[in-house]
């Protein structure tokens, strides 16, 4: 069973598209608790774990991190909450960050390339 100290199953449903908590490694949600903790501030996820299937309709390629639950998206649009998260991911572990005007991408996959930073 998948367990948070910060993150309840219903956030995982609100994400787009729903999930559980239980889609996700524990590996990723251990790190994210970590960030959460270091940042001292509120994490908004707005995405995490995402079928195959539905990243394919979506037009990806279906094998991304959200597909196999290494992946979160934060909700984020203010540049001082911004590098507060950033830097607690980095602290935390996490070497694959994608930065979007409103939302910051942070994965554990082992099998993408490692140490990236990645703007949408």
């Amino acid at each position: 069973m998948i367990t948070s100290k910060w993150f309840k199953e219903e956030e995982f449903k609100r994400c787009s598209p729903s999930c559980s908590l239980q889609h996700m490694q524990q590996s990723s949600i251990d790190m994210l608790d970590k960030s959460r903790d270091m940042a001292g501030v509120p994490f908004v996820l707005s995405s995490a774990f995402r079928s195959s299937e539905w990243d394919r309709k979506k037009g990806r390629t279906g094998t991304g991190a959200h597909t196999s639950g290494h992946a979160i998206d934060i909700k984020c649009t203010d540049n001082a909450m911004r590098w507060k998260i950033i830097n607690a991911l980095f602290t935390a572990g996490f070497k694959r960050i994608g930065i979007a005007k409103t939302y910051i991408h942070a994965d554990n996959s082992p099998v993408h390339t490692q140490e990236v930073i990645w703007m949408y």
